[in-house]
C-alpha cells in the first residue's frame, strides 16, 4: 500500500510545482460497483483503493488493484478476475483527472461543494475519458469526495460471454467514496 502513496504523490508533483501541504491522500478509498439484471444482481466493493488530490491544482488520482474487490460469492469474484477483468494481465484500474468547475474554490476551508470531475480512466488496459458530477465536503481539515457514474463494458473491451449475458449488465454503476487527509511532511 505504501507504494501506492509514492506513485500518487509522484504523479501529483510531476505535473506541477506544488507544496506538500497542497497534497491530500486517501489511503483506503472505497470503490464499489453494481450490475443489475433480471437474472441476478452483482455487487462488489473494495476499501483498498488509494487516492490523492492536489487542493491547489484540483488534480485528482485514484488507483485500485482489481483483485481487491470483494463479492458476495467467491465464484463471482473468480469469474470477475479471471474471465472479465483479466486481473493477472491488467492488475490495476486508475483514474487521472481534475475538478474542472471549481478553479477558485479553496478545498481547505469547511464547506460542501458540488463539482464536475473530468479525466481518463484506464480499465482493462483501455483508456477512456469520463466526466461526472460529484460532491466534496470539507470538515475539520478532511476532504470527503463522492461520485457515482456508469461504465459500459464494451467501452473497455470487456467481453461478456453470451452464456452469461443475461446475468451481467452491459452498463455498471460505479460508486466512489474517499476521505482525504493532508499528506504528512
Amino acid at each position: 500500500m505504501k507504494n501506492y502513496f509514492l506513485v500518487l504523490v509522484s504523479f501529483l508533483f510531476a505535473f506541477s510545482t506544488v507544496k506538500a501541504q497542497d497534497i491530500y491522500i486517501a489511503p483506503t478509498a472505497s470503490i464499489g460497483f453494481f450490475s443489475a439484471t433480471s437474472m441476478e444482481n452483482i455487487d462488489a466493493k473494495t476499501k483498498e483503493a488509494s487516492a490523492a488530490i492536489n487542493v491547489k491544482t484540483k488534480k485528482i488520482f485514484f488507483k485500485v488493484k482489481n483483485t481487491s474487490f470483494i463479492f458476495k460469492s467467491s465464484l463471482m469474484q473468480e469469474h470477475f478476475n479471471e474471465n472479465y477483468m483479466e486481473s493477472e494481465k491488467f492488475p490495476f484500474t486508475q483514474f487521472n483527472g481534475e475538478i474542472v468547475d471549481a478553479p477558485n474554490q479553496d478545498f481547505t476551508k469547511d464547506g460542501a461543494y458540488e463539482v464536475t470531475v473530468k479525466g481518463k480512466m484506464t480499465l482493462h488496459g483501455v483508456e477512456k475519458e469520463y466526466t461526472t458530477k460529484g460532491s466534496i465536503v470539507v470538515k475539520d481539515g478532511k476532504i470527503r469526495a463522492q461520485a457515482k457514474f456508469n461504465i459500459k463494458m464494451e467501452d473497455h473491451k470487456i467481453k461478456i460471454p453470451s452464456v452469461v449475458g443475461a446475468n451481467i449488465a452491459e452498463q455498471v454503476e460505479v460508486n466512489v467514496d474517499a476521505t482525504f487527509e493532508p499528506q504528512k511532511k
